[in-house]
This record gives C-alpha cells, structure tokens and sequence, in this order.
C-alpha cells in the first residue's frame, strides 16, 4: 500500500510539472491589428538604374501636408479617429504606422499617401537618370516604367512603415534584421524554456526516485 501510495504521488508530481511546462511555453498573444497589409517584394528588372532618391527630398511643408493625409487615411479605414490607436507619421522621418481597434487595417498597400509619394519620386528620379543615357534612353524609360508601376498592385513595396514614430523607417530596400547569439544558439524563446523546464523536470523525477528507493530500502 505504502509503495502504491508513494508511486501514485510521483505521477501526480510529474503530471503538474508539465502542465507548467505547457504554459509557460504557450505563445503569447499579439495584436494582428497592429499592421496594414503589405505589398509583396518584387524583382528589379535587369538594367534598372539605380534610384537613390529617398522621400527626404520632399520640402518639409509637403511632407507636413503628406503626413495629415496619411493619418486622415488610416482614421477613416478604421471606422473613424476613436478606433485607430496607433495612428502616426512623422514628418521628419516619414514614419508611419496605422492600427485599428477591430480590424487589420484593409486599405490597399499602394495607395497609401506616403507610399504614393514615394513611388512617385522614385518613378521621376528614374527617368532623370534615363535622360542622361546617351546609349539606349528609351529602353532605360521603360525599364522605370515597368518596375514602378505606382498606385497599381505591381508598385514595388515601400518600407517606411514602423512600430513607432521614433523608429527610422528604411528608404532603400528592407532593413537588415540582426540575429542574436542566444538566437542563433537556440538558447532563447519558447525552445529556451521548454528545454529549461524539461531539466527542471528531470531533475524532479531523479530526487522523487531516490526517495522512493530510500523508502522501500528501509520498509
């Protein structure tokens, strides 16, 4: 009885322990309305000049102007001011970010005003640059023409869309994400935890065992 008994309470005790485990190793729940849709990356045909005009160059009064029509845009897809709480653009950086309270903000990714304005400038700086090729314009134009199809669903993407009015956006391509050491050790995360609790419970289970040998020694 007393061995069935002790056997019993370590099945429990080991039961509970990985029930803690599967909590603590749960995801955790984000916003999704915390993004707009994205438009897709697309290739950059071969001869495509390369285009180092950034939104920057826009006098600041525009980009005053640009950022009001922005956050008006993201407030009226959102069912009005009250239901976008993470609604901003930043007139130095050209910033911005749109959240609705009870939807993901639906508005099509080109159309935005900032990325309109972007694609444009880009678009024009393009064909500047084909204007000084003496060897084949025309092909160069058209080249601009096919990679910046503005306010179409084959723009190219725009990054400039952040978390928050602080962070930089990036103006030429998307940024470079750095992994960590304990990323790439594998030492972080839920495969962190998961491996720390699945040590804890080995441990658990050894001392449990130690003791119920102890017990039936001495019985």
């Amino acid at each position: 009885m007393l061995l069935n008994s002790i056997l019993t309470l370590l099945a429990l005790h080991v039961a509970g322990l990985h029930a803690q485990t599967a909590v603590t190793s749960a995801p955790v729940a984000t916003d999704n309305n915390a993004t707009v849709l994205q438009q897709q990356p697309i290739d950059k045909p071969a001869g495509l000049p390369n285009v180092e005009w950034d939104i920057l160059r826009i006098d600041p009064s525009a980009r005053e102007n640009l950022c009001q029509r922005q956050i008006a845009y993201c407030a009226n897809n959102c069912g009005g001011p009250n239901q976008a709480p993470k609604n901003f653009c930043n007139a130095t950086t050209m910033a911005w970010g749109c959240g609705c309270a009870h939807k993901v903000a639906d508005f099509a990714p080109f159309l935005w005003p900032v990325v309109q304005a972007e694609c444009s400038g880009k678009a024009q700086d393009c064909q500047m640059i084909c204007n000084k090729d003496i060897v084949n314009p025309s092909t160069c134009a058209a080249t601009c023409n096919a990679y910046y199809q503005c306010d179409t669903d084959k723009a190219p993407p725009s990054y400039l869309q952040t978390e928050n009015p602080t962070d930089l956006p990036s103006y030429n391509g998307p940024k470079q994400e750095i992994s960590t050491s304990s990323n790439e050790n594998g030492s972080g995360g839920a495969s962190g935890l998961q491996s720390s609790e699945a040590t804890r419970i080995s441990k658990h289970v050894c001392l449990m065992a130690v003791g119920l040998v102890v017990t039936i020694a001495t019985m």
